[in-house]
């Protein structure tokens, strides 16, 4: 089943906005990565600055990538006395109308309980661009007018959530503060509107898988190095190590 999405008309909005500097067009990794947190009374929007080649690029040298939270606009949101605050990072890119791989992209953080694979195409693509339409609103209401910008709203998650945002009807994004969440890539996996869109965990070249994380006060995103864990030879060899400090240690007090 060919299926039709809301991308184009998306597109149309965030071609040439007047004060979009959220990235969400230019050429495939141009994207910006945002940080939305989101509770029952009201939302944040921080844009982070970081494009989505950026991060990659800095990933793979420094590992670490991390940005205070605060400000003016921050304590409004802090104000608005929601609790059980969740956040998410997400990058979005709608380049065409989500027929074929690439056209339309996220680069997002996921809840530990999301199973991956799940979200449609056609889910994907209009969640996508309701998202691009979301940060082209938000910087369009920001004043002053300025880049890198942030915006708290006194709209709470549940209308983001009912409206499609944060892909939350059909994927978890989201996190508790002071959660670690792991990254992925998704895009459309063909013109079928009910076939699982294309993701995949997002990897240093080292094959370090990105985790971000959020604690209320700094963002962090990081390329996690997973320890390896040591072959049986290896602990022979350490076995072997400690015996002979302990007989050279007995000769000495000998």
């Amino acid at each position: 089943m060919k299926f039709k999405t809301i991308a184009l008309a998306a597109l149309a909005a965030v071609a040439a906005p007047s004060f979009a500097f959220v990235q969400t067009g230019g050429e495939i990794g141009d994207a910006e990565y945002v940080l939305v947190a989101t509770n029952a009374t009201g939302s944040y929007f921080q844009d982070l600055g970081v494009s989505t080649n950026s991060l990659a690029s800095l990933l793979n040298t420094t590992g670490n990538f991390a940005q205070a939270v605060g400000g003016a606009e921050y304590t409004k949101f802090l104000n608005f006395g929601g609790v059980n605050t969740q956040w998410s990072i997400i990058a979005v890119q709608p380049l065409a109308d989500g027929f074929s791989p690439g056209e339309i992209n996220a680069w997002s953080t996921v809840n530990a309980s999301q199973a991956l694979g799940k979200i449609e195409n056609a889910q994907f693509n209009n969640s996508s661009a309701l998202l691009a339409g979301q940060y082209l609103r938000n910087d369009n209401a920001s004043s002053p007018k300025v880049e890198n910008n942030t915006k708290a709203i006194a709209v709470g998650a549940t209308a983001y959530i009912a409206n499609g945002y944060l892909f939350s009807q059909y994927f978890n994004a989201r996190n508790t503060v002071g959660a670690s969440a792991e990254m992925v890539y998704m895009t459309t996996s063909s013109d079928v509107s009910d076939e699982a869109a294309y993701y995949e965990v997002l990897k240093n070249t080292s094959g370090s898988a990105y985790v971000a994380s959020f604690d209320g006060a700094n963002v962090s995103i990081t390329a996690a190095v997973t320890p390896a864990v040591p072959e049986p030879s290896t602990y022979a060899m350490l076995a072997a190590g400690l015996a002979a400090v302990g007989f050279m240690a007995r000769r000495r007090k000998a």
